[in-house]
């Protein structure tokens, strides 16, 4: 069964740009390692400018290995020096029954 992950980040004032190539590295990297599905990811901005990050791990990939590869914790490394993770629920677009985000092109899908 594929994994779907969704994260949310809020980037520093001044920081968007940098966050959204540091993503387009981490997706990269991420299908590098063999460890994503044929579903493109999306990337979506909400109404206070966090990024919301949706990708598709392929079937029996271990979320876990993401994270063991040296690359990808250098690059989460930098991510969390211009960005805060933030929990989905606290995002305006939560409150609602669905949530209405503005969708985003990733750098270098």
């Amino acid at each position: 069964m594929s994994r779907v992950i969704v994260v949310a980040y809020r980037p520093m004032q001044g920081k968007r740009e940098e966050l959204l190539g540091l993503l387009a590295q981490q997706h990269r990297r991420t299908r590098a390692l063999g460890m994503l599905a044929k579903q493109p990811p999306l990337l979506c901005e909400g109404t206070r400018g966090e990024i919301v990050y949706i990708i598709v791990l392929d079937t029996g990939a271990d979320v876990d290995r993401v994270w063991e590869d040296e690359t990808f914790q250098d690059i989460d490394a930098r991510i969390a020096g211009i960005a805060t993770m933030t929990p989905l629920r606290t995002l305006d677009e939560a409150n609602a029954s669905y949530m209405d985000l503005a969708g985003l092109a990733l750098q270098g899908a």
